[in-house]
């Protein structure tokens, strides 16, 4: 008798592991208007949970050949079920050489989202969903899982989606007309944005619940969708993480110049002015010609104080081009009105400035400022040149008596404020009319930022920090070497976010 119980004790409890099993290995077919997919079950970084993950799902057709330079349209639809279950694939990185994750590679075949839910596809939740924009000056990054995974957050139930989206010149060379329209990256995230309004309940998640949140350049993006007439509807909220769209980096005046100049640096005859003669030229081309040419933005059509402007950024379009994203000064939007209310919550990290440069270069940056004091002004301000100089003499005394030679912290702390505090305080007080605002900096500096820059004078909390808290990234989740003020400022930010996510 005591054998026969021990046996059945046995089989009671292999049954159950074998349940546990096919539980984690049973991951719904979820099927799409193009065809079927099929995802895997992982477990999360914190509370070691059950999350579905769907990678690498086409969101939109590959845009190659007569699609190159051209807005997303349709995929195709495919047969069979389309195996979801890791990322390749990122969009090129214009001119620059930035590190990719192992196993994925750069492709003009890109366009590409990841969902990951906390709950079984199929079954009848409806739970808020975090749409993430990544950073990346709009030259690099990407949104696949090695960079951007979502272990951390998944713990606060919500469905998760990030997104690839056309980069460099791909994403946002233009013509200013339509034969190479503007804003092809900005219109890419739209085509994934509307993707998810449509799907996202195939996966648990609740299409009138998104929040569309994004850091850096992502976070200018963010704030474009908010100017955007063609967001309007797909939204409930929005996080702007030290990015905002009236932020100097994030706009180009001369995007029909540059896109002429890429033409000449592919092909040394081209002389046309023709945009549809640049369009094939640029089609004709290879996709890695186009990719490694990066051009330089000369002092005169210098946008960003103290230099460092970007080339390939969105630009404004004329409203009577079909397909239009962004057509007004983005300040006399959000001042007007122009604008999705939604919610928002928008910040910087408190010296944002300190991570794009060693001590050298910014000495550099240092003794061409004081060189010239106009150059503090640069073309970023409606300022005659006759004015500049007293102006930016004025601008220099507000942080420093001497010099920045003298004072490279004074330098720090006015390209924080220039490129990043002040353009995302005034968007947060312009729209806090409009909506609830909530305006945050973030302060704390931990192991967990991964930077170690230091210059004395400087509360050294730089740009895109705040980051590696909210996301797991491959090979950095070791959280015995983390303090439990990291793990502490950790969950805060997460149920901040969160929160404002299912709740705002």
């Amino acid at each position: 008798m005591f054998l026969e119980m021990k046996i059945c004790a046995t089989l009671l409890i292999l049954i159950n592991v074998k349940t546990s099993f096919a539980e984690e290995d049973e991951v719904p077919v979820v099927k799409l208007p193009q065809g079927q997919i099929q995802g895997h079950t992982l477990r999360s970084s914190l509370g070691n949970k059950l999350y579905y993950a769907f990678q690498e799902i086409p969101y939109a057709a590959p845009p190659i050949g007569t699609l190159r330079f051209k807005e997303a349209t349709e995929p195709e639809k495919w047969k069979g079920i389309k195996n979801t279950t890791h990322n390749t694939r990122s969009c090129y990185i214009n001119g620059y050489t930035v590190e990719i994750a192992p196993g994925v590679t750069e492709s003009e075949d890109c366009l590409y989202l990841n969902v990951y839910t906390p709950v079984k596809p199929g079954s009848n939740s409806s739970i808020p969903v975090l749409f993430w924009i990544h950073g990346g000056g709009f030259y690099f990054g990407d949104g696949t899982f090695p960079v951007y995974g979502p272990q951390y957050l998944i713990d606060f139930d919500v469905v998760v989606v990030t997104i690839n989206y056309r980069l460099g010149a791909f994403g946002f060379l233009t013509t200013e007309d339509d034969v190479i329209p503007g804003n092809i990256g900005l219109k890419d995230q739209h085509f994934a944005l509307q993707w998810t309004y449509s799907n996202i309940n195939l996966f648990g998640g609740d299409p009138k619940q998104i929040t569309i949140v994004g850091e850096s350049a992502g976070g200018a993006s963010v704030g474009y969708h908010l100017i955007s007439k063609k967001t309007a509807g797909l939204i409930a909220g929005a996080i702007l993480q030290s990015g905002t769209a009236i932020c100097s980096f994030g706009y180009q005046p001369n995007g029909n110049y540059y896109a002429f100049e890429m033409g000449k640096a592919l092909n040394k005859n081209f002389t046309s002015e023709k945009s549809s003669d640049l369009l094939k030229v640029l089609q004709d081309a290879d996709a890695q010609d186009i990719n490694e040419i990066s051009l330089e933005v000369p002092e005169d059509k210098e946008r960003r104080i103290g230099g460092g402007s970007l080339v390939w950024v969105p630009v404004v379009e004329s409203e009577e081009l079909d397909g239009a994203f962004i057509t007004g000064p983005m300040h006399n939007d959000i001042k007007e009105g122009n604008v999705n209310k939604v919610p928002v919550m928008i910040g910087y990290n408190s010296e944002e400035e300190i991570v794009f440069g060693s001590v050298d270069d910014f000495k550099e940056k240092a003794a061409k400022l004081d060189e010239d004091d106009s150059q503090i002004v640069g073309n970023v301000y409606n300022i005659d040149d006759t004015n500049k100089e007293t102006a930016g003499q004025q601008l220099k005394k507000l942080y420093t008596k001497t010099t920045f030679e003298d004072n490279l912290s004074a330098l720090v702390k006015f390209k924080t404020d220039s490129d990043f505090a002040t353009p995302i305080i005034r968007h947060a007080e312009l729209h806090s009319s409009l909506a609830d605002v909530f305006l945050y900096q973030f302060s704390y500096k931990g192991m967990m930022g991964f930077l170690n820059t230091s210059i004395e004078g400087v509360d050294a909390v730089g740009h895109a920090e705040d980051v590696k808290y909210l996301w797991h990234v491959d090979g950095l989740d070791d959280f015995s070497s983390y303090s439990i003020g990291d793990r502490l400022t950790q969950r805060r930010l997460l149920k901040l976010w969160s929160n404002f996510v299912k709740h705002r």
